[in-house]
């Protein structure tokens, strides 16, 4: 029997907070797209920082982790708190998106 390729599109969307980056509905969607990726290892799937804002439960991406977490230098509500404070001061200063 042959591999099922299909991968319907409908499964993501991309994220409006994280400038562009595919945003999965659910954990087992980003995990069967990281089984498909070409270069998987070391991808990690971790929830959108920014899933609150409009009301999403769940959102995942898809992506490598920061050296910093890996290390245990940061964790991961510090990482967020980064994240929401780049993406804010980015909106203040006139950014690109």
């Amino acid at each position: 029997m042959a591999r099922r390729t299909h991968r319907p599109t409908s499964c993501w969307v991309s994220c409006p907070h994280c400038g562009g980056k595919r945003t999965y509905f659910t954990r087992r969607t980003a995990r069967a797209a990281r089984t498909h990726h070409e270069k998987r290892h070391g991808l990690a799937i971790y929830p959108c920082p920014h899933r609150h804002q409009d009301g999403d439960a769940g959102m995942f991406h898809v992506g490598h982790r920061p050296e910093g977490l890996g290390r245990g230098h940061i964790d991961r509500d510090t990482l967020a708190d980064n994240q929401r404070a780049a993406l804010q001061g980015r909106a203040a200063g006139g950014g690109a998106r």
